[in-house]
């Protein structure tokens, strides 16, 4: 399958399929977690311009004044630049601040995406651009401040994407905002991608660490936040970073990062695991081979890359998260396992069918043929390269294909299973230190493409109960069912709530408690009603994939 064949059928983020598959397409994300995906359906073509505006508002900040809209259920302040543009000297650099301006700048429209490879379906992109100049912040508030004019809770959005594609501004805050369970602040956010974001070859190395550029402007957005967000209503010391697939992997990310210490006090991650990444020598010599296919190679290798049009460089192949450098001492992955995660109220949770969608795109209808029995094994082998034929075995002995209506549903519960295992891992090390509350999004027919086997809660199906995605978020107000409906604004009252307070717990609902591992509770989020169950584990195998795959 062609790489652009993914961006048919999704688009928040992007996707890859693995290895030995019939397209021989790149391995499936550095793992599961830094890609995000969702149908076409989910993402809409136009820019962010709120509906129905009805009046404007100035605020001021530390560069300038800025001239917003208010819509019908919330106020908007967007493209604001909160870095400089990376562009020329300060291409693969860290973030430097961003020049003030005279006058009043208009911000009813988000700024240009960061450069990304859309391929062929570039209008089904995140605002499609070539612009380097795209380090921009888009904020919303409450249509009308609170009568006791008590600064109000922030949301940090990190958009998913593979690292590679996305953008903040196709994140509306609108329901979450009008929904909520209190009032509260919305900030999303673009951040640097692909080479331009994460390259780390060894000429770009300015003494503090290479690569992990997209990883520093997310941290100048944090710390713009905390500068100039009371201008906007906001309390900088009640911000909450948070993230789904790629961007939940970034939250993992900050919360490593000593540096983003004190920049947010509460942290939700959707869908997302915390990254090995490479260590810097491993980041290094793959930066410098990428840079020499290239043509820049020798003494004059960075400026022959800053020289290079964007062109060239919107791809993903040099992506990775670089550890053993000043940003990142060690891997998000190990300091989670260590316990040096900053101490923060966490909420983190997955969808039931994870890998459903990754599935869909290579054996769904119309995207390609249906799986047999006879090419399962391949299957299975294609999706977790990682493995050794052995462990194959015992995976197919596990999830016969015989057992389940389709081959392509063992496929999805298998791949979904060891995902979700991976992440009772993590909840289980985060406890101790970060106080845990867990959930499952289990709505089993969310709006799907069509296809010759059901998806179930698939990566990224969640969102539209969250937000509203781009200007067709009021399509899923006409396809959801009420019992979707009310999931949804129920979900919206548990994620403001846990802003406001560092728990998820609105009053007249359920409250989901903090996730001890010697009696795990893990709140399933369902059409049919939300219940708590202690069964998370045993309903995704965890004790054979454990056994599989020991730590």
């Amino acid at each position: 399958m062609r790489r652009q064949t993914c961006f048919i059928a999704v688009r928040l983020a992007g996707c890859r399929i693995g290895p030995g598959s019939r397209s021989g397409a790149r391995p499936v994300v550095r793992g599961w977690v830094t890609t995000v995906a969702t149908a076409a359906v989910i993402s809409g073509v136009a820019g962010p311009a709120p509906a129905d505006p009805v009046a404007s508002d100035i605020v001021t900040v530390e560069t300038g004044r800025l001239r917003g809209v208010t819509a019908t259920d919330h106020r908007m302040f967007a493209g604001i630049p909160y870095a400089a543009p990376p562009v020329g000297e300060l291409r693969w650099r860290p973030p430097a601040p961003a020049a003030s301006w005279s006058g009043v700048r208009d911000a009813a429209r988000a700024g240009p995406s960061c450069p990304q490879d859309t391929g062929v379906f570039g209008t089904l992109g995140a605002n499609p651009t070539k612009s380097e100049d795209c380090l921009y912040l888009n904020v919303s508030t409450p249509r009308t401040p609170p009568a006791d004019a008590r600064p109000l809770p922030v949301l940090v959005w990190i958009h998913g994407g593979s690292l590679t594609t996305g953008s903040g501004d196709i994140y509306g805050p609108g329901p979450l905002i009008a929904q909520g369970d209190g009032d509260i602040v919305v900030v999303t956010l673009n951040y640097r991608l692909g080479a331009l974001g994460f390259l780390a070859a060894s000429a770009l190395d300015d003494g503090s660490g290479p690569g992990n550029y997209g990883y520093l402007d997310q941290q100048a957005a944090l710390r713009w936040v905390r500068r100039n967000i009371a201008a906007f209503g906001g309390d900088p010391e009640q911000v909450t970073l948070a993230g789904e697939s790629a961007g939940a992997a970034s939250v993992c990310t900050q919360l490593a990062a000593p540096s983003s210490r004190g920049l947010f006090r509460a942290a939700i991650r959707q869908s997302g695991l915390c990254t090995s990444g490479a260590s810097v020598a491993k980041a290094k010599a793959d930066g410098d081979a990428y840079a020499e296919r290239l043509g820049c190679a020798g003494p004059e290798t960075a400026a022959c890359l800053r020289g290079l049009p964007v062109e060239t460089l919107v791809d993903d192949a040099v992506i990775t998260t670089v550890f053993g450098g000043e940003f990142l001492p060690t891997s998000p992955q190990a300091a989670l396992r260590a316990g040096t995660l900053t101490a923060v109220p966490t909420f983190v949770g997955a969808n039931n069918d994870e890998m459903a969608l990754w599935v869909y795109l290579e054996y769904g209808v119309p995207l390609g043929k249906p799986l047999i029995a006879a090419e399962y094994r391949d299957a299975l082998a294609a999706a977790m390269p990682d493995l050794t034929p052995e462990q194959i075995d015992e995976i197919e002995q596990a999830y016969p294909a015989a057992a389940y209506p389709q081959p392509a549903l063992a496929l999805s519960r298998a791949w979904t299973d060891r995902t979700l295992t991976a992440l009772t891992v993590e909840y289980a090390a985060l406890g101790p230190r970060n106080p845990t509350y867990t959930y499952s999004f289990d709505d089993p027919a969310p709006l799907a493409p069509p296809n010759i086997f059901p998806l179930g809660a698939y990566h990224a199906s969640e969102l539209p109960s969250l937000w509203s995605l781009r200007d067709l978020g009021w399509l899923y107000g006409a396809v959801m069912s009420p019992d979707q409906q009310r999931l949804a604004t129920e979900m919206r009252r548990y994620w403001t709530r846990f802003a406001i307070d560092g728990r998820p717990s609105p009053a007249g609902l359920e409250p989901i408690p903090a996730y001890d591992p010697a009696a795990p509770l893990v709140m399933s989020l369902r059409p049919t009603g939300n219940r708590l169950t202690d069964s998370y584990a045993a309903d995704h195998r965890a004790d054979f994939w454990s056994d599989l795959l020991p730590r």
